[in-house]
């Protein structure tokens, strides 16, 4: 289990990376365009930074699952601030919730995946308040004097479904996440019967004072119990088909020399 949930860490690690570096691709396209933004930049480097963090960090996860809910509130904190330096309420990159969210699903629990959720549902709320009431955000977080904000009734609408389009993502990936883990647990339960059901099987099957042959359908010899490997010997063995062809071979059709037809 703990090292499942190193390696779920370290792909979550490894997808941050790889769209962290394709926006910084983006923002250096756009500053060579010379309309770039450097808050984006700082944003980056702070998200590479807490990846080289979460790569140390790593070995201890098992120990200190607290960890896991740091990395997801730090996601979300770091997307609020990219929205809000991408326009906020008019940013094109609020979809971008839904990626703890749903990292949440496979790392923690349901309800851990409806705090998350919520979460994001509430910072987003902040970042969108902060653009109609200043003083709610330092102005490090306010977007650029050139976007233009829709109305408060429109905003109002346009928050409201985002907001509920994080919860709704958050309910459906924690239910998921939730039969998955209750169908491995009944798939652990039936190989650990099978296991045991083939451990009895065996162990009766050694348990027998005379030898055991198995057959496959065309009569050939598939297994010899060990009592009866001393009178199957490759000398003195030969192998009889029955007039039912090879079913009844199957069912045990083979004689042995001085020994009973099974």
């Amino acid at each position: 289990m703990s090292t499942g949930l190193r390696q779920k860490l370290l792909w979550m690690i490894a997808i941050r990376v790889g769209i962290v570096t394709l926006f910084l691709g983006w923002a250096i396209l756009l500053e060579v365009r010379g309309i770039g933004n450097e808050r984006l930049f700082q944003l980056i480097g702070v998200t590479y930074g807490f990846a080289a963090i979460w790569a140390a960090t790593l070995g201890t996860v098992e120990q200190r699952r607290w960890i896991v809910d740091l990395h997801l509130a730090v996601d979300i904190l770091v997307i609020a601030a990219f929205i809000a330096a991408t326009g906020g309420v008019v940013s094109y990159f609020s979809s971008l919730y839904a990626l703890p969210i749903i990292a949440a699903s496979v790392l923690q629990s349901r309800r851990s995946t409806l705090v998350v959720a919520s979460f994001a549902a509430i910072m987003h709320v902040c970042v969108v308040a902060s653009q109609y009431q200043s003083p709610l955000a330092p102005s490090y977080l306010l977007q650029s004097a050139d976007v233009i904000l829709p109305t408060p009734r429109v905003a109002v609408f346009t928050l409201a479904l985002t907001v509920f389009g994080f919860l709704a993502v958050g309910a459906l990936a924690g239910s998921l996440a939730a039969r998955l883990q209750r169908a491995d647990a009944r798939l652990e339960i039936a190989s650990t019967e099978l296991r045991t059901v083939q451990a009895l099987n065996q162990h009766v099957i050694n348990s027998l004072m005379s030898g055991l042959i198995t057959t496959d359908y065309d009569g050939r010899r598939a297994d010899v119990q060990s009592r009866g490997r001393g009178d199957y010997g490759s000398g003195r063995r030969r192998r009889h088909r029955a007039p039912g062809g090879g079913r009844d071979a199957a069912a045990g059709a083979t004689s042995l020399p001085g020994s009973r037809r099974i």
